[in-house]
């Protein structure tokens, strides 16, 4: 081997040498480079799923360095004839909102998020390091998909402003993020988190979110609160394990769950914002009521109410007064409920459910004792003054008589939660809910002919109505009860004695704003007020007579419509 040969190879040694060198130099400066890519790792598909595919990196040339830039969801209760954003407040057409659901009908002028988007693969709900909010994703999905199962779509029971659960796509930075943070968070708000929560069939065993505590569990799911210094309080979510193997029985027992277990209550519930009020101890008003809303999930809440009614206090008062020898006592109270509240069953449905706003939310008229005692009233007062009764008021003895005979059991008495799958009971739930449309046009007229307040009349009623317990209980104690038709003596009295209040309902509203009052006209307006009420009741359900629901089962009022945001981790 010659000199030059040797030389020739000493150089492209010297050369592969350098060239190793000057690849080593690089990967480590691209290593630097990409190491100022901070949280750029904990944004991979086995954390987020397919959302990792807009994970991307930016190069800011000030600092010189990659900034991360990943995307997760907003989670919110939307309508879809809404135009503002349930979070933001923005214009809907500033955002790509996408229903979380596969939503048919009047829900299709929005488009659903992408499946992938949705169902993580089982494979990876198995790692602990998969962000929660994404089998939560999923599970909404398949709450929504069950819903569907269970209840007629929109389009048949005629709702065009459902709540259903969208989400909209935001960027943000990790750069922002606390270094306590291993996931990427998606965001939400307090108001619409805890109605979701419950409509997914958990119930909130501790919602304070001042103090970071939160947490809600049933139906296979559990979610639960973290408080992290810079950023508040984070939401954990976990449900039952799913094997790869066993997703199409996993989803048939959600099914049969839904339409008979522990979520089977939250299927029959019709999911508008005005349903959702009630969730939170609130009652929205007909358009007859002076008042939006009524507030009654504490004692507080409805003596405040009572009071807003009574200028004079006494109703608040009487109510104080009795819960200190009862101290579960609000008895007449509950009568606002279906005096003021709007009907929210529409024609051709069946499903009737409502939230429980209060403590006692059935009132008497709701019970059997109440529709009894009316009708023997109502048609002794008739017999015994025919030339005094109304055309109207006959209209109603008639359209009681004719609701008895067509559904006995279900017109008089409610003492067991009814089968919400029976559609023979929709002419006469259709016939129910035209006689309330017919008293609803009765006070239209009435407000613009004679100038009678539906909502004057309603607060005469409910001054004298939380009196009823107290005195009913009187009268048994001095034997002199009246007929009871072998009922509850005291809730029958108590009817009894809502007739005897009607001279003082009449004395009081006899001058009802700028004009004179005829006592007649009165009275009238008072027999179609209750039997108003009575139609109300028969198309919702609320709970059995006689159960009791505590302050602790209602979300506080204050959190209703709440924008206050809270993460998902």
């Amino acid at each position: 081997m010659g000199k030059e040969d040797v030389q020739i190879q000493l150089g492209a040694a010297a050369l592969a040498i350098a060239l190793t060198a000057l690849a080593i130099a690089v990967a480590q400066l691209l290593g630097q480079l990409f190491a100022t890519a901070d949280g750029y790792r904990r944004c991979q598909p086995s954390v987020m799923g397919a959302w990792a595919k807009h994970t991307r990196l930016r190069w800011k040339w000030s600092q010189m360095r990659f900034e991360t830039l990943f995307t997760t969801p907003e989670i919110f209760l939307w309508t879809s004839n809404s135009f503002v954003n349930a979070v933001s407040g923005q214009q809907k057409t500033n955002w790509d909102i996408k229903w979380i659901g596969d939503l048919p009908g009047a829900f299709a002028t929005v488009e659903c998020l992408d499946s992938e988007l949705v169902n993580p693969s089982f494979e990876n709900q198995t790692h602990q390091e998969l962000a929660c909010w994404l089998p939560f994703l999923s599970s909404i999905r398949s709450n929504e998909r069950l819903l569907q199962i269970s209840q007629s779509c929109e389009e048949s029971t005629g709702y065009h402003s459902h709540r259903r659960p969208a989400c909209r796509s935001v960027q943000k930075s990790w750069d922002f993020m606390a270094p306590e943070l291993l996931r990427p968070l998606a965001v939400t708000n307090i108001g619409d988190i805890a109605v979701i929560v419950q409509r997914l069939g958990m119930k909130w065993q501790a919602f304070c979110p001042e103090d970071g505590e939160m947490r809600a569990e049933g139906n296979g799911h559990i979610i639960y609160s973290t408080l992290v210094r810079s950023i508040g309080p984070i939401l954990h979510y976990a449900h039952e394990n799913v094997s790869p193997l066993s997703v199409d029985k996993y989803i048939h027992e959600l099914h049969d769950r839904a339409l008979g277990g522990a979520n089977s209550a939250e299927r029959q519930f019709v999911h508008t914002a005005e349903v959702d009020m009630m969730r939170f101890g609130m009652v929205p008003c007909h358009s007859l009521m002076k008042y939006r809303q009524f507030v009654m999930g504490t004692i507080n809440e409805v003596c405040a109410t009572l009071d807003s009614l009574d200028l004079s206090g006494s109703a608040s008062k009487k109510v104080r007064d009795n819960r200190q020898f009862d101290p579960t006592s609000t008895f007449g109270f509950s009568d606002l409920i279906s005096m003021a509240a709007p009907m929210f069953r529409l024609k051709g449905s069946v499903y009737l459910r409502l939230p429980v706003p209060t403590e006692h939310c059935i009132g008497l008229t709701s019970h059997q004792e109440g529709f009894v005692v009316f009708r023997q009233r109502l048609g002794e007062y008739v017999h015994d003054q025919p030339h005094a009764a109304s055309p109207r008021i006959l209209w109603v003895l008639q359209s009681y008589d004719a609701f008895k005979a067509t559904e006995p059991r279900r017109w008089e008495h409610l003492d067991t939660e009814p089968f919400y799958e029976d559609f023979s009971l929709l002419p006469f739930l259709d016939e129910v809910l035209e006689a309330w449309n017919q008293t609803t046009a009765y006070f239209e007229r009435l407000r613009e002919s004679d100038g009678l307040s539906y909502h004057c009349l309603v607060a005469a009623h409910m001054k004298h109505a939380v009196h009823y317990c107290h005195e009913a209980h009187a009268h048994i104690r001095e034997s002199t009860v009246r007929e009871h038709h072998g009922l509850c003596d005291w809730l029958a009295e108590g009817m009894h004695l809502y007739w005897d209040y009607l001279p003082k309902i009449i004395t009081e509203m006899s001058v009802d704003g700028k004009r004179q009052l005829p006592g007649d006209l009165i009275r009238e307006a008072w027999i179609m007020l209750m039997f108003r009420a009575f139609c109300w009741s028969r198309c919702h359900y609320l709970c059995r007579p006689g159960e009791r629901f505590p302050e602790s089962s209602r979300l506080p009022s204050r959190y209703w419509n709440s924008k206050l945001p809270v993460y998902l981790g």
